[in-house]
């Protein structure tokens, strides 16, 4: 599937490491995942949980929590969930 879109999207060959100069530690995917587990229980409507998490994943708020060289990720996730709500990060 990944070889299909690649050719239908054309998609060239890239160095896309966001890992190497990032200024802080990476947390490690199961951290990641806790984080959104706990937006999208926060967020969804009982039964609706599968649309909240594309819901967050298409959002904003997710290449915001995966730009490690801010501090985004760290923040407390009642932030991120007004925020995600809000549609923009608070002030």
């Amino acid at each position: 599937m990944s070889d299909e879109l690649i050719k239908q999207y054309n998609i060239l060959e890239g160095d896309f490491d966001t890992i190497t100069g990032c200024k802080y530690k990476i947390p490690g995917f199961m951290d990641i995942g806790i984080l959104y587990s706990i937006m999208i229980e926060n967020c969804a409507e009982s039964g609706k949980e599968v649309d909240e998490l594309i819901n967050i994943f298409s959002s904003f708020i997710s290449a915001k929590i995966s730009d490690f060289q801010t501090d985004i990720y760290y923040q407390n996730p009642s932030y991120l969930e007004c925020s995600y709500k809000s549609g923009y990060l608070l002030d």
